[in-house]
């Protein structure tokens, strides 16, 4: 999905930067298409705390990146240094883990030359299965327990967001947004068994046909 709508709107000779790139499989892919400078960054990828820590990996992770000249270092967006230096900036799946989201939407623009392109895209608080979760009243995050534990040192999500609030946090940034978008990332895949699966590839079914109601927004904005 990332990559159909990247590759239609972003050309092969621009800078990219991959915020929060996890191992980097987007980068790497925009890498094997032929965009050659391309990048990623990830405080958590590195960090022994971190429940997505790929420490025993990284050495063969390593060996992959260089393989494709993909440079992925461990930093964190909000103390970036490189300001000013990338035609694009991708953020897939990291805004909704964040305490503050416009300091850290903040630190992605700041990584943007003038007229460069910030594309977010982040799961819909409003999607088709969510309102069913709500009219049946239970909460459509189903991490309250580790949240409960864990407090402050949280890496979940803290929020979702609408498109719309998305769309606003851009212009309260001074971003233009070029296209604002909600699609269903998460296809069906019918098993005839009866059980969660069935019901949740009920909904991720319906929701390709209603506008709105997709489980992820897609914003890119210009600076």
């Amino acid at each position: 999905m990332h990559l159909d709508f990247l590759t239609k709107k972003i050309n092969k000779g621009t800078t990219i930067l991959d915020a929060g790139c996890g191992i980097g499989i987007l980068a790497l892919a925009l890498k094997i298409l032929g965009y050659r400078n391309v990048s990623g960054v990830d405080k958590h990828l590195f960090n022994r705390d971190s429940q997505y820590y790929r420490g025993d990996a990284i050495r063969q992770l390593h060996m992959v990146w260089k393989k494709y000249g993909l440079l992925i270092s461990e930093k964190d967006i909000l103390n970036s240094k490189n300001s000013g230096i990338y035609d694009v900036v991708i953020s897939v799946a990291t805004i909704e883990h964040q305490k503050s989201p416009k300091k850290f939407m903040e630190g992605l623009i700041a990584n943007l030359k003038k007229d460069g392109y910030l594309y977010i895209a982040t799961p819909n608080l409003t999607h088709l299965l969510n309102r069913v979760r709500f009219l049946f009243n239970r909460a459509p995050l189903s991490n309250l327990q580790t949240f409960f534990e864990q407090g402050d040192t949280f890496d979940g999500h803290w929020r979702e967001y609408t498109l719309n609030e998305l769309y606003m946090m851009c212009e309260w940034l001074h971003m233009e947004v070029v296209v604002a978008k909600n699609v269903q990332s998460m296809r069906p895949q019918f098993a005839f068994v009866l059980n969660r699966d069935l019901y949740v590839n009920v909904f991720r079914f319906i929701a390709c046909s209603y506008l709105g109601m997709g489980d992820t927004n897609i914003i890119l904005a210009r600076k």
